[in-house]
């Protein structure tokens, strides 16, 4: 499907949608105390529904209501089917992949080619000296027994963080205490992070020490009702809009959160954007940016927009350090590129760098999704300073994670 976008300004206010990283996390948590709670301000993107419906095939209830989730997790680990379908959200998969090894059977996970092409070799790599086995059945299948026993574990950072926070999350169930050892480069920790607070807000606890932390066998998760906060992922795109093309406000942001993505701001303010913080969430006002190089090694859901935003700066930047960008939905280099070229743009890949000259106006023109959710929003937003209409093909990508974006982004830009 195509969608033909040819406005010119952005001005207005929009409330965004809540955390998808939260609500993975809080929802999760959740089920693992095995009791009753609210995860409230869930918006249902097709990845918050992936989580959901591999929670119910372990044995938790769950009802929607407007944006709440009530969940009934009495019965986890009572499970209702042996394969799990983690759709296309990375998160999940790597998540419940060691939340099945609480349980001493056989799994199956199927998932999409793309999905299950993304890297597993970090579990592949840990588990081989385990007795727990993980083995590829098909294209779209992974099959999985064993039993996480307590101990001392070591794996890589430098793929995905998702990876540690799938592990943080069953270890203090074990029998046992644990370490976690991560080595290499250790990627996108702000998410790990992430991970231990909202273990924390639901009585477990978690020790750091450099790249390792301690935990604790024989917790339990606490369950109590929780309230998700805004996404700064989302949010990135209509701070990126106000900064190009007008001024936005984005509101229902929290201003104390620790999600990385928040990291915006200061690249904004850096490019020479006029951020304002108002009492629930920030102003963006349009100004001249200034090409800078920006490392996204914290950040990779931040490159595609960071690329436009570039693209329409004065100067040339990179983005630095995105060769984990290659194992996202689509390999958001290429992608990304792909983006800034066909809207007349130009962008290069040098090394592990995308290199990007700015410049006052793009051309417009067609662009392909990739069926990635984060290229279609920056397209959008790239199409207010294009000469010419912007067509986007696959923008239904955006129901991965931010199924409202084109009803929100329409309200503001004229």
């Amino acid at each position: 499907m195509i969608k033909e976008l040819n406005y010119r300004e952005a001005k207005g206010s929009v409330n965004i949608p809540s955390s998808k990283s939260y609500a993975h996390r809080a929802l999760i948590a959740l089920s693992l105390s095995k009791g009753k709670g609210t995860v409230y301000n869930v918006d249902l993107s097709a990845d918050i529904m992936a989580t959901l419906k591999c929670l119910e095939d372990l044995g938790v209830d769950f009802f929607v209501k407007e944006k709440d989730v009530i969940i009934d997790a009495t019965c986890f680990g009572q499970r209702r089917d042996r394969v799990l379908k983690p759709d296309e959200s990375g998160s999940t998969l790597r998540f419940f992949i060691p939340i099945t090894l609480l349980f001493d059977e056989v799994y199956e996970i199927r998932g999409s080619t793309s999905l299950l092409q993304r890297p597993l070799t970090v579990y592949e790599e840990m588990f081989k000296d385990l007795d727990i086995m993980i083995y590829r059945d098909s294209l779209e299948s992974i099959v999985l027994k064993g039993k996480l026993e307590p101990g001392s574990f070591t794996l890589r950072g430098d793929i995905s963080s998702q990876f540690v926070s799938g592990m943080l999350f069953v270890l203090p169930l074990l029998n046992g205490d644990s370490t976690l050892t991560v080595t290499g480069d250790f990627q996108s920790q702000s998410y790990v992070e992430m991970t231990v607070k909202v273990m924390e807000d639901f009585g477990v606890s978690v020790s750091r020490e450099g790249n390792t932390y301690f935990v604790s066998g024989n917790q339990v998760y606490v369950p109590r009702d929780y309230a998700v906060e805004g996404d700064y992922s989302q949010a990135a795109f209509f701070f990126a809009a106000g900064a190009i093309a007008g001024h936005t406000e984005v509101t229902g942001l929290n201003h104390a959160s620790i999600q990385g993505d928040m990291e915006i701001l200061k690249i904004l303010e850096k490019m020479g954007a006029k951020v304002q913080m108002t009492e629930n969430g920030y102003e963006v006002e349009r100004s001249e940016i200034r090409a800078l190089d920006i490392d996204i090694s914290n950040t990779p859901d931040l490159a595609p927009i960071l690329g436009v935003l570039l693209s329409l700066s004065d100067g040339t930047g990179k983005l630095l350090n995105c060769d984990r960008l290659k194992f996202k939905e689509s390999d958001r280099v290429q992608s990304t590129i792909e983006l800034i070229r066909s809207l007349g743009g130009e962008a290069r890949e040098e090394g592990d760098a995308i290199v990007i000259d700015g410049r006052e106006s793009l051309r417009g023109g067609y662009v392909h999704a990739y069926n990635d959710h984060r290229i279609v929003m920056a397209a959008a937003v790239a199409s207010l300073r294009c000469t010419e209409p912007v067509k986007i093909e696959g923008f239904e990508a955006v129901k991965k994670s931010y199924p409202e974006f084109f009803s929100d982004f329409e309200k503001i830009v004229r």
